[in-house]
């Protein structure tokens, strides 16, 4: 690691309006989520809702929802954007440490709701970073972190970005 900053933190990341259209939308009993054995491995469950991968769109939402945020990203490539939800647990628990991608891109997570839950990055600070609504974390794809689940609300989602 260099002694620059590897992560940026926004808060208040989308206008209001664009925010709550996302979040209307992946917390709808309309949204279709999809079932995956493993975070990373053998580390439990989640849904997941595909916008971008394979280099095309996903999803029905992908225009109206997702386009707002890759221009306030300033992406030049999407490599794919995820939205991942967990459920409630009695205690919490934590994905392995991992990076999205074994090549030089950015990493931005989106929280869509307020929880206990939170994701830590494996830096040189173990940065636990709070699940807050509208907040994005924005770092380097080389920079290990796991998502750890909530025990306050029956859901955490985020949106995950991967891209140049």
């Amino acid at each position: 690691m260099t002694n620059k900053k590897e992560y940026k933190i926004i808060n208040n990341f989308l206008k209001t309006e664009d925010f709550l259209k996302i979040k209307n939308f992946l917390f709808s009993q309309s949204c279709p989520w999809y079932f995956k054995d493993s975070m990373t491995h053998k580390d439990g469950y989640f849904f997941f809702h595909c916008f971008y991968n394979h280099f095309v769109p996903q999803s029905l939402g992908f225009e109206e929802l997702i386009q707002p945020i890759i221009k306030l990203l300033h992406c030049n490539s999407i490599i794919e954007i995820r939205a991942n939800l967990m459920l409630k647990k009695e205690k919490q628990y934590s994905s392995n440490f991992h990076i999205d991608r074994g090549f030089p891109c950015k990493t931005a997570i989106l929280y869509l709701n307020t929880c206990n839950g939170y994701t830590l990055l494996d830096n040189k600070e173990k940065l636990k970073i709070k699940c807050e609504e509208n907040k994005i974390l924005i770092f380097d794809s080389h920079v290990r972190h796991a998502a750890v689940s909530q025990t306050d609300t029956e859901k955490r989602i985020v949106i995950n970005f991967n891209y140049f």
